[in-house]
Formats: structure tokens, sequence, C-alpha cells
């Protein structure tokens, strides 16, 4: 596959499954024996984690959108920077809903090969996510 073809296959993720909460096309994106190298603690591996991330976003903020920044590729590898944004309205990671408005960034390189997600190697802003709803204090603060 070509690197524009494994770049679609990227965006048919964050669009279909990210930003519009579908999940039934994980597994036409991601292969059966996917690897995410990124995975929280306690997170499951594999297709669960495909599974769980989105809708624990999609729960603690059902507006979430990501919105592709950059997407570069090479070889068997896509690497991409997004600008996520969502109201807090649910959990997340153990802070309640503050109501408050979130941005934050995240880069990641996923490996696709056939047409499939393989693996992924990720760098979410959770600190600048988890300030900006309460749940960690800010640069300076006491």
């Amino acid at each position: 596959m070509s690197i524009e073809d494994n770049k679609a296959v990227y965006r048919r993720f964050v669009e279909e499954v990210i930003n519009q909460g579908n999940l039934d096309p994980i597994p036409d994106l991601f292969a059966p024996d996917y690897v995410d190298h990124s995975l929280p603690p306690g997170a499951p591996p594999g297709l669960a984690a495909v599974r769980m991330i989105p809708s624990l976003f999609r729960g603690a903020f059902p507006d979430v959108h990501f919105t592709i920044e950059h997407l570069v590729g090479e070889g068997d590898f896509v690497t991409s920077h997004v600008t996520g944004r969502g109201t807090h309205q649910g959990v997340f990671m153990g802070v309640p809903p503050s109501g408050k408005q979130a941005v934050w960034a995240s880069l990641g390189v996923f490996r696709v090969a056939n047409g499939k997600i393989q693996e992924h190697w990720g760098v979410p802003d959770l600190l600048g996510l988890l300030q900006q709803i309460g749940g960690a204090p800010s640069p300076g603060a006491h």
C-alpha cells in the first residue's frame, strides 16, 4: 500500500472512530494482533484498548473532536499531530465533570501494513488536559 493509503487508514480512524464514536470500523482498520506501546496503566491490550480509549474520551467529553494538524508518512509509518477539543461532562481519570472546555495535543506514530494499523506509539498531553479540567495543579499554583 502507498503512503497515501496508509494516511487514509489513519484519517478514517480519527474521523469515524474518534470523532463520530463509531467502533464498528475497528476490525477493518486495526490488525487482530495490534500492539499499543503507549497504553495507560490498567488498559487492556490489543483491540480491546482500541475500543476502550475512544469510549473513555467520549464518556468524559461527549463532544470530543480531534483535528489532524499534521500527518506525515514514510514507508509503513504514519506520524500525526492532532488537537483534541471537548467539554468535560463526565468523569475522566478520576476527575469529576467540571463543565470546562479543554484543548490538548497528541503526537502519535502508527505502523500501517496491509491496510491495517499494526502498532502505535503515542504521547498525549494528559497533564495539560488534567490541568484544564481541575485534575492537576497548573504551574506556579499552590
